[in-house]
């Protein structure tokens, strides 16, 4: 499991996370100029930096609270699915009930969202990543090889 650095190339402070399915490495006001490193599986992750002045940091709870937002969703969504193929009528108000999970789950720190990204996290190379402005929008760049993830 390798070491992941991020660095903070805008002008403001910045919180930054590397999620599987929630937030599980973060740091908040990360400022500029500022390194974070973190020890990340090889797995493919999303990436997320949101503004400070415009969102809220990320924590533990808000993790959690996703996790049981996504996890009833996909519950309501299996249970349509089956209910629906055996005829029960409860099929419609559980997939409403999924999708309203999954929107929840979409619009988390949409308000002040700076970039997102997928990135893969390879078995033994620890990586450089540069949050900064690319003909004027906030992207992740891979400092190693100088290129937009």
């Amino acid at each position: 499991m390798p070491d992941a650095t991020v660095i903070n190339n805008l002008t403001e402070e910045i919180h930054v996370a590397f999620f599987l399915g929630v937030p599980t490495n973060w740091k908040n006001q990360l400022k500029p100029g500022e390194r974070w490193t973190t020890h990340l599986a090889s797995l493919p992750h999303r990436f997320e930096a949101r503004s400070v002045t415009e969102s809220r940091e990320f924590s533990r709870d808000e993790s959690m609270e996703m996790f049981a937002t996504i996890g009833g969703a996909c519950a309501a969504g299996t249970a349509s699915v089956v209910t629906g193929v055996v005829g029960i009528p409860a099929s419609v108000p559980l997939m409403a009930i999924a999708n309203a999970g999954g929107a929840k789950y979409g619009g988390w720190g949409a308000h002040g969202r700076k970039c997102i990204t997928r990135v893969w996290v390879p078995l033994w190379h620890h990586r450089e990543y540069s949050v900064r402005v690319v003909d004027g929008k906030c992207v992740l760049w891979e400092v190693g090889a100088n290129r937009l993830v």
